[in-house]
């Protein structure tokens, strides 16, 4: 059977962080197809220390970097949007949700996965593109059978002092686990996004080291947090 998972996130970076190696191994089975979706190009992120291009081509940089990124996670269709980058928040009631479902109708997703209700981080760009999805998946007349949040149980926050807000570890409805070499890559994805390394080194310390790059026990984890009503089939996303 095969099946389209479409990845729905604020920022260029955010879809490593969360759900690389999900993605990475999504895009290896040949019945699969993978889209990311960037609501914003990350024009207000850092430019790097010393900065590696001006405030004014950040947003140009970013869009490299996300499709050096996505090309090394094998994702099938990149499409990054141009919403101004810290502002989601503050968009009039509605664009962004309305924007979210307009692709949902193009792309057709089987599953989508995005940020849980906290934004992991806290960020506000984060929280908005959760409510934005969540309500475009329960509005969308498409094929969209499940919705995921890809988060951290309390345990592994409490252990690794990352990310600032996690879910109860019983909340966790699915974990997902990746060998050294799958991860390896996912580790080059994550440096793709040169102009974020101090974001990057902050969460990985020894992302640069030679000795073996490790994300959170090689583990992510998600939580179903929507199924189509008419839906009765085993999870889409393992």
């Amino acid at each position: 059977m095969s099946r389209t998972i479409m990845f729905v996130f604020a920022h260029p970076d955010d879809e490593t962080f969360t759900s690389g190696g999900t993605i990475l191994e999504l895009a290896q089975q040949t019945d699969t197809k993978t889209i990311l979706y960037s609501a914003t190009p990350g024009d207000a992120g850092k430019c790097g220390e010393p900065p590696l291009c001006t405030r004014e081509d950040l947003a140009t940089f970013r869009r490299r970097e996300l499709e050096e990124a996505s090309r090394l996670l094998r994702i099938d269709d990149l499409i990054i949007d141009d919403f101004q980058d810290g502002k989601l928040s503050d968009l009039p009631s509605g664009v962004l949700k309305n924007r979210v479902l307009k692709q949902l109708q193009v792309v057709k997703p089987d599953v989508v996965v995005t940020f849980p209700p906290h934004g992991l981080s806290g960020h506000p760009d984060h929280k908005a593109i959760q409510q934005a999805t969540l309500q475009a998946v329960q509005e969308t007349s498409s094929e969209v059978k499940e919705l995921y949040y890809a988060t951290f149980p309390q345990s592994v926050a409490s252990e690794t002092g990352n990310p600032a807000f996690s879910d109860p570890d019983e909340a966790i409805s699915l974990v997902k686990s990746f060998s050294q070499e799958h991860m390896n890559v996912v580790k080059e994805a994550l440096l793709a996004h040169k102009t974020q390394h101090l974001s990057v080194e902050r969460v990985f310390p020894t992302i640069k080291q030679d000795s073996a790059f490790m994300k959170f026990n090689n583990k992510e984890y998600f939580i179903c947090a929507w199924q189509h009503p008419q839906y009765n089939s085993g999870p889409l996303l393992t």
